[in-house]
């Protein structure tokens, strides 16, 4: 018999063994190892409801989602009461920042019992108990980590597409293995629903795949006066969840250094860098930029965001295209850490180039007046 979707999303048994205890499987903090399609995902849910979160109760952690429009089968249910304490490792205590009233979701379910309901930028695994409707329990599991990379947007804009998925007037997007999956300080950063949302800010597992997009046209070079190998920095202390504003801040120290590296750092935790300078591009084409982070970092050509790796979050790697032509351009690394391992790698690939560490023979820079 084939295996559910939901099923396999909740167990990750491709990768975990199915005997795994439940708090061996927590310790895993691991629970997707494949990334499904929204039209598998769709397809494979004999119900589509929409619904609006009613209820929501921190002390006892428990919610309750008013089922409002079924859009794919007919939904047995008026509402979904959830048990969210259940859940497995860190997932319970960060998800109810999430459960605000009058917050939209949207419920899948197979008819085996297994669900996901969709909250304000990620799927969360659900079980029923297989009571009559108006007496049903349903358990929350887990935040599905790596669902993410198969859509990451708002309820709204899921249940808009979903819609017209199931009408036949859009095709369900590809999944993105690039997107990182959800991490503990994702979901603490990330803004409950209802609250101002700056799409740039948002942490790099919620950020849509085409939120940034490369100019149509190479960019010209431009030609500094006397530049001089290396690259300048500002190194700043201070304790951020998310790069500030460096123009308001006064750098501790300032300088060049040979690459992007924290190497000019003065501690270990609660600092940022901004680097700032020129990259020579060897050829006209198109480059990728790749930033890999703990914290947050962002690299910028000219006045362009190229890659957006920013918040607190793990080693995380995020990449960006630029079209160049060759010559030398204006080129901006902005890095924050906060806590845990202390990374900052700034790598490219582009005509005749591997993906590779920036060389120091790339870098320049002009003496401050």
């Amino acid at each position: 018999m084939k295996k559910s979707l939901l099923a396999a999303v909740a167990l990750g048994a491709a990768a975990l063994p199915a005997d795994l205890p439940a708090e061996a499987l927590a310790k895993a903090g691991s629970y997707i190892e494949a990334i499904y399609p929204l039209q598998q995902f769709m397809n494979e849910s004999t119900v589509i409801a929409e619904g609006v979160i009613e209820k929501a109760d921190p002390k006892t952690k428990t919610c309750v989602v008013k089922i409002s429009k079924s859009i794919k089968g007919k939904c047995a249910y008026t509402h979904i009461r959830m048990n969210l304490g259940a859940g497995q490792a860190w997932h319970p205590e960060v998800i109810m920042k999430h459960m605000v009233e009058g917050a939209p979701a949207l419920f899948f379910a197979d008819a085996g019992g297994r669900a996901e309901i969709y909250i304000n930028r990620f799927f969360n695994q659900l079980y029923g108990d297989g009571q009559p409707p108006d007496k049903a329990w349903w358990t929350f599991t887990h935040i599905e980590i790596r669902c993410n990379r198969t859509f990451n947007g708002t309820t709204e804009e899921l249940t808009k597409l979903v819609g017209d998925i199931l009408a036949g007037k859009a095709k369900a997007p590809a999944p993105d293995a690039k997107i990182p999956p959800i991490s503990q300080q994702d979901v603490v950063a990330l803004p409950a629903w209802g609250q101002p949302v700056d799409a740039e800010k948002l942490p790099a597992s919620f950020r849509r795949k085409d939120a940034i997009k490369p100019p149509a046209k190479p960019r010209e070079p431009d030609i500094p006066t006397l530049p001089i190998k290396g690259i300048a920095y500002q190194y700043f202390e201070g304790t951020w969840e998310a790069l500030p504003d460096f123009d308001k801040l006064t750098p501790t120290e300032t300088g060049t250094s040979e690459g992007f590296d924290n190497s000019k750092r003065k501690r270990d935790t609660f600092y940022a860098l901004r680097f700032t300078g020129f990259i020579e591009a060897p050829k006209d084409g198109l480059y990728t930029f790749f930033t890999s982070s703990n914290d947050g970092s962002k690299l910028y050509i000219g006045k362009s965001l190229v890659v957006d790796n920013d918040h607190f979050h793990g080693v995380t790697e995020a990449s960006g295209e630029f079209p160049l032509k060759a010559g030398k351009h204006p080129i901006t690394v902005t890095y924050f850490q906060n806590g845990g391992q202390t990374v900052l790698d700034v790598l490219w690939e582009g005509p005749g180039l591997a993906k590779q560490k920036v060389p120091p023979g790339a870098l320049f820079h002009v003496a401050s007046k």
